[in-house]
């Protein structure tokens, strides 16, 4: 069996940066002798979120029943209400944001002033929650969420409206949306695309087509709970290819060690080690 890696693969930078902000968070508050928290899981892979735990770090979902300490903010952001309780409460925010969810938060906030808001993504992620958890002026800014193209005909028509899509949305539905979107124009719309998916994401997704035209089948790591991962393993599927999505080395099958030429790829929060480790399951005869 020969075994081929795919060239874009593993942690995005908005993830290392997540992960390096924890690491020093943690020792800050070690120092200070405060409790250290992060809000929800810091990234999608239970195996970081279980290292962390390990060091002292603990999940919450809200400051109450908490004692007052150190709060990482997750790479996919919080909603405004959310960060405010705890500013209120008294905890030290440490903002790990992606830069890229970031500065979408940023103009939500901005094109509420003039455009309804129109928010592409899973129903239930976090940064689809945090999107359209955005506050101006003390108020929530009013949002409509768009899972798929049988929700575009019911905006109301003859409106402004400017769209913003989770960046780890599934591509393909993402194209689907936006055509139906921009049909909406021809009943007298205005629809501004804002912003488009993460290029890491479109990137890794690339690669993966690329990946998948070289191999047999194609085994796909990362958390259960990665949109990413999840968007990686269904494409490599709609390409008519043999696919596994695993989390670690002990899903590993014989059944995967039968094709000719694999291919291993892997979500974007994905450690490089848990990688290694699944290969070299692979390779074991």
């Amino acid at each position: 069996m020969k075994i081929v890696l795919s060239k874009t693969m593993g942690y995005c930078n908005g993830v290392s940066r997540a992960l390096d902000l924890a690491e020093q968070a943690i020792g800050e508050a070690k120092e200070r002798q405060l409790p250290v928290y992060s809000l929800g899981k810091l990234i999608h892979n239970r195996q970081v979120c279980e290292h962390f735990a390990n060091e002292g770090l603990e999940e919450i979902a809200h400051p109450d029943g908490h004692d007052t300490g150190v709060v990482i903010l997750r790479a996919h952001g919080i909603p405004d209400r959310l960060r405010n309780e705890f500013i209120e409460a008294g905890f030290t925010l440490v903002d790990a944001t992606c830069p890229v969810v970031k500065r979408n938060l940023r103009l939500i906030a901005r094109y509420s002033k003039t455009h309804s808001i129109l928010v592409v993504g899973h129903k239930g992620h976090p940064e689809s929650v945090a999107m359209q958890g955005v506050m101006v002026e003390g108020r929530v800014c009013p949002t409509t969420l768009i899972c798929d193209d049988m929700h575009v005909p019911c905006i109301p028509k003859e409106s402004k409206y400017a769209v913003f899509v989770q960046t780890t949305f599934d591509q393909q539905l993402w194209t689907e949306i936006r055509s139906a979107l921009v049909k909406q124009t021809q009943t007298g719309s205005e629809i501004l695309f804002v912003n488009e998916i993460c290029p890491n994401s479109v990137n890794r997704r690339e690669a993966v087509i690329e990946l998948a035209e070289q191999c047999d089948a194609v085994v796909v790591i990362g958390g259960k709970e990665s949109a990413n991962t999840r968007a990686l393993y269904t494409l490599v599927r709609e390409l008519g290819k043999m696919a596994w999505h695993i989390e670690n080395a002990t899903e590993v099958t014989p059944h995967m060690r039968e094709y000719a030429t694999l291919g291993v790829t892997a979500g974007a929060s994905t450690p490089s080690s848990l990688i290694d480790e699944v290969v070299q399951s692979l390779q074991q005869e």
